[in-house]
């Protein structure tokens, strides 16, 4: 993880409380991608949750590790089928450990989703209730 020096205006108040721009000097951290599989794996362990990684690596959200999370498991998993050779090759243990491995995280995967459409549904249903208005098609409409 590299650092580089950002030098930021910001209004100050003085005295009176007027206002005036002073110039602040911050790091920044730059991540390469190899430092991006870290802390996803390391997420992916299970024993940080991502508030707790956020705070850890300095991320300005938790939408930049879940960014991150998608864009390299999506690459993991495009990059599988050219592996399937090579998991044939190792011990019946190692393949199990790295099965267990998957599973866990579709698990999550499946956890995260199942909790997001109930947050949908949710949603949906206290937009129809406050406002009134029927969001959901009902079976059996025209088009």
């Amino acid at each position: 993880m590299k650092t580089k020096q950002v030098i930021k205006r910001v209004a100050e108040y003085d005295q009176f409380g007027y206002p005036r721009w002073t110039s602040v000097t911050t790091e920044k951290r730059i991540f390469d991608d190899e430092d991006k599989m870290a802390v996803v794996a390391e997420y992916q362990a299970g024993k940080m949750t991502a508030a707790q990684i956020v705070e850890k690596y300095h991320l300005s959200s938790r939408q930049v590790l879940f960014n991150w999370m998608d864009r390299f498991l999506r690459e993991e998993s495009l990059s599988l089928g050219a592996s399937e050779t090579e998991d044939m090759a190792k011990d019946p243990e190692e393949r199990i450990r790295e099965l267990e491995l998957e599973n866990r995280r579709l698990q999550k995967a499946l956890d995260t989703e199942t909790l997001r459409a109930k947050a949908f549904d949710t949603m949906i249903e206290l937009a129809e209730s406050k406002f009134n208005i029927p969001i959901r098609k009902k079976s059996g409409t025209k088009r």
